[in-house]
């Protein structure tokens, strides 16, 4: 499986008209006519704003050129590019892939289904990059260790992943809390608990981690994780 990640930056005060054509236009064409599931779609809140994150999932990548060209000649999506036209000031695309416990990995069984309490939702989106050579072993640490320690104090988990194409050496994962107060407080209990500060040490032994990057986003109207 391929998580095609995207992340559009807009002109400042043009993400609210971008929004309502893709909501309204562009989403409804690619859900019809590319074949590969929408895994969330997510403006910032805290972080670079004026930001959209969006994620979907290929469990077939040859297929992707044959629903890009379907997406193209359909009429709807040429209504949501006439609507959409002038707000984009940059673009980045790269391919993932989910590592053997990320909770997505396969396209065509994904379901989200709402662990998490309230009916707010917060977004905690993370890249992390690593020293060439590095990036195994810290995901095996994590993998062994870490994980359990977060998954008995965080939010939910929608995905974990390593950049295929794109800025290599590099991690993106997904945590879901009810808000930024719930974040606050589940990440501020595990960095008390000595389960967590043992592998906070055996990571940091490893010299592994070059920098770490934090969105705080939430979900849109019409994303099917919310």
């Amino acid at each position: 499986m391929y998580i095609e990640h995207r992340q559009y930056t807009f002109y400042p005060g043009k993400q609210p008209q971008w929004l309502d054509a893709f909501g309204n236009y562009g989403f409804p064409a690619s859900t019809r006519t590319l074949g590969a599931p929408s895994l969330g779609t997510f403006t910032a809140e805290v972080g670079p704003i004026n930001r959209f994150v969006f994620m979907r999932g290929w469990d077939d990548i040859d297929t992707r050129d044959a629903g890009i060209a379907a997406r193209e000649a359909d009429a709807q999506w040429g209504e949501f590019k006439k609507a959409s036209a002038g707000c984009l000031m940059a673009q980045e695309v790269k391919f993932l892939k989910p590592t053997s416990f990320s909770p997505i990995t396969s396209a065509k069984d994904f379901a989200f289904k709402r662990e998490i309490g309230g009916t707010g939702m917060v977004v905690d989106h993370r890249t992390y990059d690593f020293h060439p050579g590095k990036m195994a072993a810290w995901v095996k640490a994590y993998e062994e260790v870490g994980l359990a320690v977060q998954k008995r104090i965080l939010g939910q988990l929608l995905v974990f992943a390593v950049t295929e194409i794109g800025p290599i050496n590099q991690v993106v994962f997904c945590w879901l809390y009810e808000g930024f107060g719930d974040r606050d407080r589940r990440r501020t209990a595990m960095a008390n608990d000595p389960e967590w500060q043992e592998f906070g040490k055996m990571v940091g032994g490893l010299g592994a981690l070059k920098q770490q990057t934090v969105m705080g986003l939430k979900p849109t109207s019409f994303s099917v994780v919310k």
